[in-house]
Order: C-alpha cells, then structure tokens, then sequence
C-alpha cells in the first residue's frame, strides 16, 4: 500500500471498545482515527471525510442507540457504494440480521471481544487489496470490466491482450475479485493464436473451396432427375425447375432434396460445408487450423448477482 494510511471512522457506542480500537489502530499505523457514539453522526462524519478527499474505514457496531447497521451501511453507500465497513457485534456470523449485513455489502464482519490479531488481519487484507488497485492504472481496470461484463466466460490470455495490462498486475487483480465474490475462476480455456504475431485476436474466415471466394449462400439444394439441374430451392420458382421449366411433384421421383448445402455466387460450386482458415486482427496474417499456436489459460466468468 502507499505510505499514506487511509483515514478510519469508528462507530461505536461503548467507550471501552472504541478506546480499544483506537489503541490497536495506531500500532497498526493508523493516525487519522475520527470516533462517533452514534449513527446519524457517524454518517455524518463519513460525508465530510469523503468531501474533504479521504476513502474512510469504517469500523461500525452492529447495535447502535439511534440506528440499526443496514440503516447506517444504506447512508453511507449512498454515499460512496465502494465504502469499505466492517461490522464489530457480539451476534453470531449465523444470526439472519448480520447475514443480511454481510449480503448487503459489508466488507468483513469481526467477532468482539475484539482481538489485536484479528482486527491486524483484517486491516492487513484491506492494505494488501488496495495496493493491488494502485498497482493498475484505471483505465486497464476499466477495460477489464467491461470485457468481464461482455462475456459470458473470457481467458486470461485473451483479458491481458485485451486490457493491454501486464500480467502479474492482472493475476492480482482477478484475484482481487475473486475473493470479492464478484468473478468466478472457471476451468481452463484453449484457444488459437496466431502463428506469426501469437495474438489470441483471429477470426474464422470461410470460403468456397474451389474458388475461394466468400460470396456463396446457405440452403437447401434441390436436384431435378429429368434434366440434371442442381441449385437452391428458391430458384424453383412456383415448384418449376430453373433449366427445363417443368413441374417437380414427387420426392424421390422427380427430385431429391439435400439439406444445409451451400453454393458459390462467383464460381457456381456448389458444397456441403465451406473451407476455413484464420485470419489475425492484429497483423492480418491468414493461416489453416494447423498452423495455429494454441494458448491454454485461466477462464473466468462474473459472479451471479
């Protein structure tokens, strides 16, 4: 983390328990350390913190005189959605109320009495999470979100080429989100790259196989037996062959029908399946399926919400 600690807020009606933490927040480092003893001033102090520039830590007692924590969690993420609150009760982590706390957006949640090492934990996580997002600039961030966001699964590979962000940068912050609950590591992912530039960034291209042109139709091909004509059923026009002009009546008799064929508009070819091979978007290099460099990595997908 940067050598400038973030600010904290405590909110927390027992004195006893807020000189305790203070205590343990400075060994910890933490000299910008503001206490309230109520909710509607803790929200309060949390504005003017966030007005004045600071990302405050808010340490916030589950039972408040004046308020309830989901009440408190509600005023300050309208605040700032992303706060950081951990919740400091007595409750069991079982007990409904502190379950919803916790779906509700709660970061963490801490048992009291509370202990020096677990409260060190805690602000330990917290550091380690945010000198991850320092390490990368927003815009790579930004740009990996919404490649999460536009995909139902993507690879690591094709997320670094994509964001152009470095990957040990990339590795730390999906695993930044991973323990957010927010993505979900996934099985490994194969995918072809280039041979020439090892971009994971190619398009399938299909063309007529004996002319290679790209201009060819899908559909299905009707062959008339009297005369020998073969092309797609819309060039039968009112059921009359294109060639001879006669009348086609029975299946197997007078004709046969071939599903899913495709025919060339160049050549007149015409084929049950077209050709294939790559095409690289990053240095437009054209190559066949055996040619390709295969890439396996890490796949990802965003979390249900």
């Amino acid at each position: 983390m940067s050598g400038n600690k973030n600010d904290v807020l405590i909110i927390e009606d027992s004195k006893a328990t807020t000189i305790l933490l203070r205590d343990f927040l400075k060994k910890l480092g933490y000299e910008n350390i503001t206490t309230t003893d109520t909710g509607k001033t803790g929200i309060q102090l949390f504005a003017d913190l966030e007005s004045a520039g600071k990302k405050p830590i808010v340490l916030l007692d589950f039972h408040l005189p004046d308020m309830n924590a989901n009440e408190v969690m509600a005023s300050i993420f309208n605040v700032r959605p992303d706060a950081k609150i951990i919740l400091e009760t007595a409750d069991a982590k079982s007990d409904e109320q502190i379950k919803d706390a916790l779906r509700g957006g709660a970061y963490l949640y801490i048992e009291k009495p509370i202990r020096y090492e677990n409260l060190k934990n805690v602000f330990e996580t917290l550091e380690k999470e945010q000198s991850i997002l320092e390490e990368a600039p927003s815009g790579d961030l930004e740009r990996i979100v919404l490649h999460l966001k536009s995909s139902s699964r993507i690879s690591f590979a094709r997320l670094a080429e994509y964001s152009k962000t470095e990957n040990d940068s990339l590795q730390k912050y999906l695993l930044h989100l991973e323990n957010e609950k927010k993505i979900i590591k996934i099985s490994e992912m194969k995918e072809v790259s280039c041979p020439q530039c090892s971009s994971i960034r190619v398009l399938p291209n299909f063309f007529c196989p004996a002319c290679k042109s790209t201009n060819f139709v899908q559909g299905k091909l009707i062959e008339h037996f009297k005369c020998g004509n073969v092309s797609i059923e819309d060039s039968y026009k009112e059921n009359k062959c294109p060639k001879c002009k006669k009348e086609i009546k029975i299946l197997g008799v007078d004709y046969k029908s071939m599903d899913n064929y495709y025919m060339c508009n160049d050549c007149g070819d015409k084929f049950p399946d077209p050709s294939q091979d790559y095409v690289c978007v990053k240095c437009s290099n054209r190559f066949q399926l055996e040619k390709a460099k295969w890439v396996t990595s890490a796949g990802y997908k965003l979390a249900s919400m």
